[in-house]
């Protein structure tokens, strides 16, 4: 890498004042634009390589600036415009006395940039994850609409509506594919290629799955659900499930609010498999007791997954759905884990009290026992999304109902 480009200059008037940090001018690399500041204050003289230039040599003079009252006269600017591909300082001109001396003259070395100065070969962090998580095979045929054809997120998920990009799910966890940089000839270097995969393989797992979850936390409609009457229930028989309740109330919910237009009211549930989540349809969910679904939901994962012709509703446990593997034309129905939640008041006082303790004063101990809830999270595109997650807040919150 021997040469960059200039992408902008931000001071571009001859005789126009800087101060020590302000920017300067952008230098495009292989791999960004990076900024360079000033290090002094001092007046830009002349530019030796104007904004949009190629092919510049690394350390070769691109710009001529001087100090604040110096004497721009005295300067030798066709000297060094003629000579501006090699590094250079200009020398002081000797003036005899009491005219100024010459000012220092500073050299602006550019960076290195790739002959590829198109959207294949800059990737943001954030289009590198969105061809990663979505598993696209076929990034090399997105169109870039950012500057210079850049790629941005927005082109990425367009790609992915239109119905343009080609999945691959045999490897969920596999780097995506990229856009390939090609390098000049002349110079050797890793392939962009190469280092957005390394870079993708260095995020920990646990990263890309909490963006994973909140990518889905995007598109769910949630609700809370006391869980005091369902814990009881399960406890007094253990015969049962909440997944069996889930069940029945996503059942009867489908029947008052449809969520699919063809009429689909079949419910299944989803389990996590060797090449994604396995679903398979629990029959005539709605007028089956909670009893009788609890044997079919075990009996139901002794048969094969369905292979077409999914469910309007899929229950499935937290973390079994990525944003890459949602199911085209369901609503997933994720039921969380019972956690306690505190009331507004009861934080207050907690806080009263140990603001109270850290004074001086007596503490004053206050019971805060919380409310035990779980989440019912509905994922999916369709409108009535939120109609639906409210029915199955009312047939939670009173399970015993659903019993028979």
């Amino acid at each position: 890498m021997t040469e960059g480009g200039i992408a902008r200059w931000e001071k571009k008037e001859v005789g126009e004042s800087f101060s020590a940090g302000d920017l300067l001018l952008q230098i495009e690399t292989d791999k960004a634009q990076m900024d360079v500041e000033a290090q002094d204050d001092g007046v830009l003289v002349k530019i030796l390589a104007p904004e949009g230039s190629q092919n510049v040599a690394v350390n070769s003079i691109i710009a001529i600036i001087a100090e604040e009252g110096d004497d721009l006269s005295s300067i030798d600017i066709a000297g060094l415009s003629a000579d501006k591909g090699a590094p250079k300082k200009a020398e002081p001109v000797d003036v005899p006395a009491p005219a100024p001396a010459a000012p220092k003259v500073t050299e602006l070395p550019t960076q290195p940039k790739s002959d590829d100065n198109s959207a294949h070969g800059l990737l943001s962090p954030a289009v590198t994850f969105a061809i990663h998580a979505n598993h696209i095979a076929n990034a090399s045929e997105i169109s870039g609409s950012g500057p210079k054809g850049r790629i941005l997120k927005g082109d990425v998920m367009q790609f992915l509506k239109d119905g343009k990009a080609v999945i691959d799910k045999q490897d969920k966890h596999a780097a995506a594919p990229v856009i390939t940089a090609k390098p000049p000839t002349s110079v050797a270097r890793p392939s962009a290629d190469t280092e957005t995969a390394f870079l993708v393989k260095s995020l920990e797992s646990s990263v890309l799955r909490r963006l994973g979850e909140m990518e889905l936390a995007k598109r769910s409609t949630t609700v809370q659900v006391p869980a005091d009457k369902l814990d009881r229930l399960i406890r007094a028989n253990r015969s049962l499930s909440d997944t069996a309740f889930a069940v029945r109330a996503a059942a009867l919910a489908l029947h008052q609010v449809p969520l699919a237009k063809d009429g689909n009211t079949r419910v299944g549930i989803a389990v996590e498999g060797a090449k994604g989540p396995a679903v398979f349809e629990i029959a005539d969910a709605s007028t089956s007791s909670v009893l009788e679904l609890a044997a079919k939901i075990k009996d139901a994962q002794k048969e094969s997954p369905l292979a077409s012709g999914l469910p309007a509703v899929i229950l499935a446990a937290e973390g079994v759905y990525t944003p890459a593997s949602l199911p085209l034309g369901s609503s997933v129905l994720v039921v969380g884990k019972p956690h306690k939640v505190v009331s507004a008041a009861e934080a207050s006082a907690a806080l009263d009290s140990a603001l109270s303790e850290l004074t001086g004063g007596a503490a004053k101990s206050p019971a805060v026992s919380g409310a035990s809830v779980f989440d019912v999270g509905v994922i999916g595109e369709s409108p009535a999304n939120a109609a639906f997650v409210g029915k199955i807040k009312g047939f939670l919150s009173n399970p015993e109902f659903l019993m028979f």
